[in-house]
């Protein structure tokens, strides 16, 4: 039984190394929190804008992943210039990576929007503690500590007005080895990073004086992989309580809100609920935000500058 238990569980870590390394974290409150996808988009708010996120996934399963983040982006006082910071946490059971890229973006006034043009660079750090798994044999060369440190880059290109915006881009460009083992004896895993291309659009609509909807929609396309997308629907109630849905492809549908507080804070909130036998085994995915932004005293009112997105 113990020779059954140790198989599968290395059995179990490979697939893990491997997944966890073609694998960039999957979150829900992206339609308020465009910098985690495209570096285009920092400054685009004319404003200091800082967000805290933490989604815990899978609820009630082991290992299961943890996802932090904070970005922050503002608009510099030429103004046709923003720039930007993300930093994340990712775990995965064992593994562990910390990314964090700068972003910059250059704004263009055209006569229907703004249209920005946006580049990051940065680098990811990824650790797995596979020492820690409990084995049978404490010796074994697979279940050893490594760290890997990547180099990045990423481009973007975002297009705004208070109506409706669209976007494309490509965070992550460069697609590294990624192995697992190191040391004398060691087995080494290996996995390659894969390049996800992002594009995704939406509108806001009035359908009374108190009443918006705001639909959008994100495609994520990845190497290898078929394509993945994301419907959502947003009802925007007084201009202080976003409420939406958010339906993942064969994956979930989510409930999701966000509340503006005053001029200062926000806080959002997101649930997700798994589809297929997976919802079985897990209470479903929780994600929680908040958000801080100052006006700037450089930065006038434009008639051109998105409002909602």
């Amino acid at each position: 039984m113990k020779l059954i238990k140790g198989i599968l569980i290395g059995v179990l870590v490979c697939v893990c190394q491997l997944v966890s390394a073609q694998q960039r974290p999957v979150f829900s409150t992206y339609p308020y929190n465009g910098l985690a996808l495209n570096p285009a988009y920092a400054g685009s708010l004319n404003m200091f804008s800082a967000i805290l996120t933490n989604r815990n996934q899978w609820v009630n399963i082991d290992g299961a992943p943890v996802y932090q983040s904070l970005t922050a982006h503002t608009t510099l006082r030429e103004k046709n210039v923003g720039v930007g910071l993300n930093v994340v946490r990712d775990a995965v059971g064992v593994h562990e990576q910390y990314s964090v890229y700068g972003s910059f973006a250059y704004k263009i006034r055209m006569s229907k929007g703004i249209l920005a043009m946006g580049l990051q660079g940065g680098f990811d750090q990824r650790t797995s503690n596979l020492d820690r798994v409990n084995v049978i044999s404490q010796d074994d060369p697979l279940f050893v500590f490594s760290k890997t440190f990547n180099p990045n880059f990423g481009m973007g290109i975002y297009f705004a007005n208070r109506d409706y915006f669209i976007g494309a881009s490509i965070p992550y460009f460069l697609t590294p080895d990624v192995i697992e083992g190191s040391g004398d004896g060691a087995i080494a895993s290996e996995g390659k990073a894969s390049r996800y291309y992002y594009i995704n659009a939406g509108f806001v609509k009035d359908m009374s004086r108190n009443l918006k909807i705001s639909p959008s929609i994100l495609l994520r396309l990845q190497d290898d992989a078929p394509v993945a997308f994301d419907i959502n629907l947003n009802f925007i109630i007084n201009e202080i309580i976003y409420a939406g849905v958010s339906y993942r492809y064969q994956d979930s549908f989510s409930l999701m809100t966000q509340l503006v507080l005053n001029e200062n804070f926000r806080i959002g909130y997101a649930y997700d609920i798994p589809i297929g036998s997976l919802g079985t085994y897990t209470a479903g995915s929780h994600e929680i935000f908040l958000n801080y932004r100052i006006p700037l005293k450089f930065s006038k009112k434009d008639g051109l500058c998105p409002v909602y997105f």
